[in-house]
Parts: structure tokens; C-alpha cells; sequence
């Protein structure tokens, strides 16, 4: 058992070096750009030649496949940050919503024929106001938590101990093996959805629904270990409140990915709300109670 961990330890220390995270950042970059250009061939020749049928597609589409594995990648650093500090984890997961929501408007932009959009009430417009509303709400939220917990990061020191973050490290490398299977599984079943719409002629499933709910459901249940393990650690009142406003925060954002809009924008905006404002008062309690 000792040896097993030992070896999840030192996969963690070799996936989680600067070298071997810029390698990864310029993979993905390298997929991204190939993608992309993949993705604009694909819609000229299918818009020539009609492969699949009579129809044709916006270039714009091509924009949101690059995004996608950028995303991605944001994904993955959220896994490894895991050993790091609770408060920094879940702001990964701010910034990570953040570009979903982004993502959303590359993909809404491209269904819409401005040739007939008339007036400013039409609801392909609408939900473009939506998207670009709720993304720079949603960056200046993460904005000022990053800015907050970088000001009160001290606060999370005190169960920052040596084992509690060989734990996190153990799960850090589960949770990259679950991140693998899952985007497989995820792509094969997306895969699937789109042969059966380009069969029955019917829309395209949604893309965020893809991969991204299945991730943070299970997400919810990493934050409620990780909730638990730090009660070995370091139990109080204040830190617990704090923490379960995380794990809700994660319920809301798994919560919004199944909702259509403008409801799911406004249950993340609540989400992140109810953590800023736990956050804050966790912070000043926690620095009144060491200053006394």
C-alpha cells in the first residue's frame, strides 16, 4: 500500500513540474491550432460538396473547437491545483465557468442568421446579450475573489499540513485518470448524439451539457472529501461554513449546466456570489481572531 502511494506521490511531482505543464500548455495549443483549422476545412467542404446534406454552416462554429480544448486544459490544471489551497481550487473552478459561459457565445453566434434578426427582441439576439452579460459578470466575480484570497490567502495555512496535502496529492492523480476516462467516454457519447442529429435532421445536443456536467457532479463529491479530510486537520465553525459554501457553490454550478437561459446564468451568479460574500467574512474573522 505504502509503495502504491509512494508511486501516486511522484506521479503527481512529475505531472505538476513547471517543465511538464508548459509541455502540456503547448500540446494543447498544437491541437487547438490544428482543430481549428481542421474545423474550417470540414464546414468548407461540407458546405461545397454536401457530404451530410443539404444545409450550410457558419464559419463562426469553427472558432468554438479551439476554445474547447483550451478549456480543457484550464480543466486539467484544476485537477492538479487540487493539493493547493481549497480557496485557490475553487477559484480555478470560477475561472473555468467563466470560459463555459465565454464558450457559449462562439457557439450561439454561429446559429444566428443576422439577415433576420429585426428587432432587438429577437431571441437569438437575447441570448448573445445573455452570454456576454453573465461572462464579464462572472470575470469580474473571479477577479475579485482571485483578489481576495490572494490578500487573505494566509487564511488557509493553518491546514495546509504535510499529510492533509500527500492526500490531496493521492486524489490529484485519481481525479487525472477519472479527467481521461471520462473525456472519452464523453466524446464517443457526443459523437454518437451528433450521427443521429445529422441522421434525423434535429439539433445539435448541447455542447456544455458534454463532459462538463459529468465532471462536476463528481466534482461535488471531491469538495465533500476534501471538506471531511481537512476536519482531521482543523475543525472549526468558520472553516466549515466557509467550506460548505464551496461545496454549494459546486452544486449551483452543476446545477446551471442543465438549465436553459437566462436561469442558468443566474444560479451561477448567485453561486459565486454566496462564496464571495462567505469568503469575505471568513477572511476578516479568521484575520480578527489571530490579530486578537
Amino acid at each position: 500500500m505504502n509503495k502504491l502511494l509512494s508511486k501516486l506521490l511522484g506521479v503527481y511531482d512529475t505531472l505538476s513540474t513547471p517543465k511538464k505543464l508548459h509541455f502540456f500548455e503547448v500540446a494543447i495549443l498544437k491541437v487547438s491550432i490544428i482543430s481549428f483549422v481542421a474545423h474550417i476545412a470540414f464546414i468548407y467542404f461540407e458546405n461545397t460538396f454536401n457530404f451530410i446534406g443539404p444545409s450550410s454552416h457558419s464559419y463562426l462554429k469553427a472558432i468554438y473547437t479551439p476554445f474547447s480544448f483550451i478549456l480543457y486544459y484550464e480543466v486539467f490544471l484544476l485537477v492538479i491545483i487540487i493539493p493547493k489551497s481549497i480557496s485557490e481550487f475553487i477559484g480555478k473552478q470560477f475561472e473555468i465557468i467563466a470560459l463555459i459561459t465565454l464558450r457559449s457565445f462562439f457557439h450561439d453566434i454561429a446559429d444566428i442568421d443576422f439577415t433576420d434578426i429585426a428587432t432587438i427582441n429577437n431571441p437569438n439576439f437575447i441570448n448573445i446579450l445573455y452570454d456576454l452579460g453573465a461572462s464579464v459578470i462572472m470575470l469580474f466575480s473571479t477577479l475579485v475573489y482571485n483578489k481576495m484570497y490572494k490578500k487573505h490567502g494566509v487564511s488557509d495555512a493553518h491546514v495546509d499540513l504535510d499529510q492533509f496535502i500527500k492526500i490531496k496529492k493521492v486524489l490529484s492523480v485519481i481525479m487525472c485518470g477519472v479527467l481521461v476516462a471520462l473525456s472519452f467516454i464523453s466524446l464517443f457519447s457526443w459523437l454518437t448524439d451528433v450521427r443521429l442529429a445529422f441522421q434525423n435532421k434535429t439539433s445539435f445536443p448541447n455542447p456544455n451539457t458534454v463532459f462538463y456536467t459529468d465532471f462536476f457532479t463528481i466534482m461535488i463529491f471531491v469538495d465533500v472529501l476534501l471538506l471531511i479530510i481537512s476536519f482531521i486537520y482543523q475543525f472549526s465553525f468558520n472553516l466549515i461554513f466557509r467550506n460548505a459554501s464551496f461545496i454549494i457553490t459546486t452544486i449551483l454550478i452543476r446545477m446551471s449546466l442543465s438549465m436553459s437561459k437566462p436561469m442558468n446564468y443566474l444560479i451561477i451568479i448567485i453561486g459565486l456570489a454566496f462564496s464571495i460574500i462567505t469568503y469575505f467574512i471568513y477572511s476578516k474573522m479568521t484575520v480578527q481572531k489571530i490579530k486578537d
